[in-house]
């Protein structure tokens, strides 16, 4: 399928690594931030709103959302062409081996959860297969984080409207 769940055994250590190399404990409200000499860039979404910018009044996804979503999705597809790594805080986690069916709206997801790339209500680590390189979404800090020296200036190329 190109997406796949992860079992728990895989996912508990995978997120012992992620541990490890960012220091994340969900609901410590502790910045996330990389060891090991990677760089990383935080964007504060604290000044947006964040369901504003994702959803219309009638709750389906905006416009601004889904331009911003395909240009993400686009990105992964090129950069992690040898696939990825989406771990969400205390639900399914992914191997992405294939991105024809990466979910952006609820509605693509055929059923699976989507971790979304915002920060609406968890944090989600979308990385590399090593883990060095990504995107994660910090839900208690109300920020992006994009890790890797090379991912950092690929993102920045984008103009991703809510990061500016």
């Amino acid at each position: 399928m190109g997406i796949e769940i992860l079992s728990d055994s895989k996912s508990g250590a995978l997120w012992d690594k992620i541990n490890e190399i960012y220091g994340f404990e969900n609901y410590s409200y502790k910045n996330i931030f990389p060891n090991n000499n990677i760089a990383y860039k935080v964007y504060s979404l604290k000044n947006i709103n964040i369901m504003d910018f994702s959803y219309n009044a009638d709750g389906t996804a905006s416009e601004e959302y889904k331009r911003n979503g395909d240009k993400l999705k686009n990105l992964f597809a090129s950069y992690f062409d040898k696939g990825m790594y989406i771990l969400d805080w205390q639900h399914d986690c992914y191997d992405v081996t294939s991105y024809d069916t990466f979910p952006i709206l609820d509605e693509e997801s055929h059923g699976m959860w989507k971790s979304s790339f915002l920060p609406e209500a968890d944090t989600v680590f979308f990385l590399s297969k090593d883990l060095t390189e990504g995107w994660i979404t910090d839900f208690n800090n109300s920020s992006i984080i994009t890790v890797g020296k090379d991912f950092i200036s690929h993102v920045d190329r984008l103009h991703l409207e809510f990061l500016y």
